[in-house]
């Protein structure tokens, strides 16, 4: 007696198929197979107990990573918030923004002065702003011999040291020591500054100072 054999072709349309660019089994995709797996199993010799409890088993680890994954992500984001909003808190401190030097070149040619900001945390009776070399070493000295006003000081500097000669390119670095109306002794220096206010930008904060916006990222220390 001749016997036919049947072959049973199953057709896929590309609907059938979810791209997964990272090549790695979700939970669902796992579920699938296995259920997959279930409905064409041999009837006359079925999956054994110890076989489908390992894959069950295995089921609800991966089910377990998702969900562990998700909750580190979702903590991270509440993290990153928290940070953000946190700058509200910096308003009114001081911050050293690093900016407190800068570059010359050309002296003897300048088309204007050098401006740059020093703060003053208190009003004071005198003060003397030094501009330095990158060895430390005073090559201009300005006296405010009638004192000031707490608060931002602008000045400029026309590239000259104390003799009256333009500076050698290079890096030139500004503070002040000044005496308080009460009679203490403080110093300040270019680039620490009073946080003024701090806005949100597409949920970054940025702090003001010195009337200029800069990201957290770029203050250098917190008073």
């Amino acid at each position: 007696m001749d016997v036919t054999s049947t072959t049973q072709v199953t057709t896929t349309t590309s609907s059938d198929f979810t791209y997964n660019p990272d090549s790695a089994l979700t939970s669902d995709d796992f579920l699938k197979l296995f259920m997959t797996e279930l409905q064409y199993q041999d009837p006359t010799a079925p999956m054994e107990t110890k076989d489908m409890l390992e894959q069950t088993s295995q089921l609800t680890q991966l089910q377990t990573n998702q969900d562990l994954k998700d909750a580190l992500s979702s903590l991270t984001n509440q993290l990153s918030s928290s940070t953000e909003f946190s700058a509200v808190s910096m308003i009114g401190k001081m911050v050293d923004t690093g900016n407190n030097g800068f570059a010359v070149n050309d002296a003897d040619n300048l088309s204007s002065d050098i401006p740059f900001d020093l703060y003053f945390g208190d009003d004071f009776t005198s003060a003397t702003v030094k501009i330095t070399d990158r060895n430390g070493d005073v090559i201009r000295s300005i006296d405010l011999s009638d004192g000031g006003s707490k608060g931002i000081t602008s000045f400029s500097w026309d590239g000259k040291d104390d003799d009256g000669n333009p500076v050698a390119d290079g890096e030139y670095y500004v503070k002040a020591d000044y005496t308080t109306t009460d009679g203490e002794q403080k110093t300040t220096m270019l680039g620490v500054y009073p946080v003024e206010s701090v806005r949100f930008d597409n949920g970054k904060a940025q702090v003001k100072v010195d009337n200029k916006y800069m990201a957290l990222d770029d203050i250098k220390e917190v008073y």
